[in-house]
């Protein structure tokens, strides 16, 4: 015999070797098909998810307001279940007039932040303007709770008027402070 046919037989016994004694035990222990299974089932789950996130992407290129949207809602669906917080039943921890409450903030903004943040205040002034949803007493903007949009259309700018709302902010560079879910008194 020749060498090449010498090897041809021994590597075909070899693999006749390895197949019935190594590898038919393990095909049939049902770990093994499970395993496998599962690493089938795993490359579909990744594929899966591959193409969903391309197929959001290409959403999210072709319409980017739609997508937008649909994020501020599924967060609005996902906190809507949550008890908020309503300023308008407390009984609010500073009383006092929109310029006072403004000349603290331009005085001190670091300890007028510390001291009014996310505290219920009743504020009195005249308002200055009037746009959509919020109504400003000077270099305060009051967004109004949806509860009383209806009452937006009868404010007229010069107006006097107590709001009570949550200070949630000082925007530094416009100058102004942020109130939040704010109720007309």
């Amino acid at each position: 015999m020749s060498a090449f046919v010498v090897i041809h037989l021994i590597s075909k016994t070899d693999a006749r070797h390895v197949f019935k004694n190594i590898l038919q035990p393990l095909l049939h222990r049902k770990n093994i098909w499970h395993h496998i299974i599962l690493l089938f089932m795993k490359k579909k789950i990744l594929y899966s998810l591959l193409a969903i996130i391309i197929i959001l992407g290409v959403w999210v290129a072709i319409y980017p307001q739609k997508a937008l949207q649909t994020v501020v809602d599924f967060g609005m669906w996902m906190t809507s279940s949550m008890k908020h917080r309503d300023p308008s039943k407390e009984k609010p921890k500073f009383e006092l007039t929109a310029d006072a409450f403004s000349k603290e903030f331009k005085d001190n903004a670091a300890e007028a932040t510390k001291k009014y943040i996310n505290q219920a205040v009743l504020l009195e002034g005249n308002v200055t303007t009037v746009s959509g949803v919020t109504v400003s007493l000077n270099n305060i903007a009051c967004n109004i709770d949806s509860t009383e949009v209806n009452k937006i259309k009868d404010i007229k700018v010069g107006a006097k008027m107590k709001i009570q709302g949550l200070v949630v902010g000082y925007n530094d560079i416009m100058d102004e402070v942020d109130l939040a879910q704010c109720t007309i008194k």
